[in-house]
């Protein structure tokens, strides 16, 4: 059981899209901490390295009260997979959330052109973008994950480096309990029984009608699983 708790961001966004459950989790009574990846928000003047990534993690870390509950999503959820498995006994435990893919090299690459080309259309490529988020989960969610801006030149370097991890051999070096959390609707489900499967301690949570962002999807819910995974260790589905 932990009162702390560190939260990382998915790919172009930042802090920001954690308001809705830094509100909840502190109002209850847990520290909080959601730093900025390097590339992204307040860090967007930075590249985007492995290295620094996990160092910000490191220092999240070490920043808690006591060893925490790490919950990652999307990007975050990698990076955090990859700590953990690097990190024992720095934690409590781990949720991982909408990242249950293994991803080749081919695939994260397909997958970081797809991103970047919505940049090579006409107009204004960040309010495009916005809207389009907006249309899929609402226009609140739209500001929160574009809330510290739209990270730029960071897709490249993150799908190369994604490509390049041993995931499930990362799921299988953590010593603590993981809580895969994915939104029911989310195509980063598509391997998410390999992920169950490699776990030593895991279990998988879908959050019914939610996205890939499925902290923006369902708030309520989401923060409702990261107290439960900071305690108890019972949830099955919300």
């Amino acid at each position: 059981m932990t009162t702390s708790i560190v939260l990382i961001h998915a790919i172009r966004s930042s802090r920001t899209m954690w308001k809705g459950q830094v509100r909840r989790l502190r109002k209850r009574g847990y520290q909080v901490i959601a730093p900025d990846l390097p590339g992204h928000g307040r860090r967007r003047g930075e590249p985007f390295t492995l290295e620094s990534a996990l160092a910000t993690l490191d220092g999240a870390v070490a920043a808690c009260e006591e060893p925490p509950l790490l919950v990652g999503l999307s990007l975050g959820g990698y990076l955090t997979l990859h700590w953990a498995a690097q990190n024992p006994q720095r934690l409590t435990a781990v949720v991982a959330a909408d990242c249950t893919i293994v991803p080749g090299p081919a695939s994260a690459r397909l997958y970081g052109l797809w991103m970047s080309m919505k940049d090579w259309l006409p107009g204004d490529s960040d309010s495009r973008v916005a809207r389009a988020f907006a249309r899929r989960h609402t226009r609140k969610a739209a500001r929160r994950y574009y809330g510290g801006g739209r990270a730029r030149g960071v897709v490249p370097t993150v799908v190369r480096m994604i490509g390049s991890l041993d995931l499930l051999a990362d799921v299988g070096a953590i010593d603590v309990p993981i809580t895969f959390v994915n939104g029911e609707h989310d195509p980063f489900r598509r391997h998410e029984d390999l992920f169950l499967r490699a776990a030593g301690d895991g279990e998988l949570v879908v959050l019914h009608d939610a996205g890939h962002i499925a902290n923006l999807s369902r708030p309520k819910r989401f923060a409702k699983v990261l107290r439960r995974a900071a305690g108890a260790r019972s949830v099955s589905g919300v």
